[in-house]
């Protein structure tokens, strides 16, 4: 659960030299309370996307999103991990763009753990299938780079993951 103060935006005071705006900027637009465009490649090459919710983004720069066991997106990924995520805020004046790369996870008790971080399930409808279907997966992306932009504004910044000032991530995985 995020316990840190929501992060506004306000085009006089955000300084794009300070890489810790950015990181609380993309921590409140990745918070699990807004959702998301995935971005995958399919066999073709063709770009493919679709809006994501349910994210638990407690390790950021390691987030996770619940899906479908057999949703197309999870063969996309599996076959060509680099994805990249759009998120914005409510007014669209903000658009935060994240790229990087991507695993499915399918052990049961790394998803338990990360069903648990989830805040908001209200978008779960891949569970509707589940008595038919075999469950759910979590996506996991680890963020690369990030580019903010703010289009009245003529903002634009991009910021390796490594500039963030974060210290290396390591992907969620069961402790027993």
């Amino acid at each position: 659960m995020n316990t840190s103060p929501e992060f506004t935006f306000d085009e006089t005071s955000f300084d794009i030299e300070d890489s810790g705006d950015l990181l609380g900027l993309a921590r409140s637009l990745i918070n699990g309370q807004h959702p998301g465009i995935l971005a995958t490649t399919d066999a073709s090459g063709q770009p493919q996307m679709r809006w994501m919710s349910t994210l638990s983004f407690g390790d950021f720069p390691v987030f996770h999103t619940l899906t479908a066991a057999n949703a197309r997106k999870v063969d996309q990924i599996r076959n060509n991990p680099r994805v990249s995520w759009m998120f914005f805020n409510k007014d669209l004046s903000l658009t935060l763009h994240l790229s990087g790369q991507a695993s499915i996870i399918d052990d049961p008790a790394t998803l338990k753990h990360i069903w648990r971080s989830v805040e908001d399930k209200t978008h779960t409808y891949f569970l509707n299938e589940y008595s038919h279907r075999p469950g759910f997966v979590a996506i996991e992306t680890t963020v690369e780079s990030i580019e903010c932009s703010s289009p009245a504004s003529g903002l634009r910044v991009e910021v390796p993951a490594s500039d963030l000032c974060l210290e290396p991530a390591t992907p969620m995985r069961a402790t027993t």
